[in-house]
């Protein structure tokens, strides 16, 4: 197992130049992160700069995030937003084929708070068929497509009905600690999906989605590594967390503590 983090960490900092830091503080696996714009990862010109990049570096790809929230739509009952959706999504399979990532990470059922009912209904019904989909994709390109937990308990009940459905090995679980971390139920689908495990999004937080590093908000992270450390993974340890709500400003400096917590919760 070894440390990852999103190149996204500071996106203020230009992909070309995020890569070289990431590299100095000494990580040798990224995550590209959800803004295609960022990367370029949405064009073959864009993947070959990174692919350059990464090589100079001597770096690999852990996964590559669907476009946010430009791939968020997937349970639309708009069918067009839908497959736009699933187009976007689409292009981050590419990605990661051509990049070697792998694994691509997607969001579920959006946004929260939809009650119980028909409209509701509708639009898992509308999700399910996206996810076979991009399930179907991913199998074809030889990419691995992980289902992503949310902030509710209502998303990660549709998060488990797809999994329960989608059994193949091609589809599996990204766990998100600080998602759960929201609704405190820190580390009970962990434990639960653990198994079905493919990446990880590390990060902490007080109760609300702040992507802090290890550390910096309310999460048990000795419990944590208990639970995580007892499952049959063998994937990267990979920090999505940020310098927008970090007391570490400094991107040499928050990047030299992403490195030190993430080594420290490696099993």
């Amino acid at each position: 197992m070894k440390p990852a983090i999103f190149t996204s960490f500071d996106q203020t900092i230009p992909f070309a130049r995020a890569i070289p830091l990431i590299a100095e503080a000494g990580f040798k696996v990224v995550a590209i992160g959800a803004s295609a714009a960022h990367s370029g990862y949405a064009t073959a010109t864009g993947r070959n700069a990174i692919r350059k990049r990464l090589e100079a570096n001597a770096m690999t790809i852990d996964s590559v995030h669907a476009p946010f929230p430009e791939g968020d739509q997937l349970f639309s009952l708009d069918d067009a937003e839908r497959l736009e959706s699933i187009r976007q999504c689409q292009t981050a399979l590419d990605a990661a084929q051509d990049l070697d990532g792998h694994i691509v990470v997607i969001h579920l059922i959006q946004p929260y708070g939809i009650p119980q009912g028909e409209k509701r209904n509708r639009m898992i019904e509308q999700g399910r068929r996206s996810v076979g989909e991009l399930a179907a994709y991913a199998a074809a390109h030889g990419v691995k497509l992980a289902l992503e937990n949310g902030q509710e308990l209502a998303y990660d009940q549709v998060l488990v009905s797809l999994l329960d459905e989608f059994s193949d090995d091609h589809v599996g679980f990204c766990y998100d600690s600080g998602h759960e971390n929201v609704q405190g139920t820190c580390f009970k689908l962990l434990e639960q999906l653990g198994h079905r495990l493919l990446t990880v999004h590390i990060h902490d937080n007080e109760g609300t989605d702040t992507h802090t590093l290890p550390y910096e908000g309310t999460i048990d992270w000795d419990r944590f590594r208990k639970v995580f450390c007892g499952l049959d993974y063998s994937g990267s340890l990979l920090l999505e967390a940020g310098v927008r709500n970090s007391e570490f400003k400094d991107p040499i400096v928050f990047l030299s503590q992403a490195r030190q917590r993430a080594e420290g919760l490696l099993c």
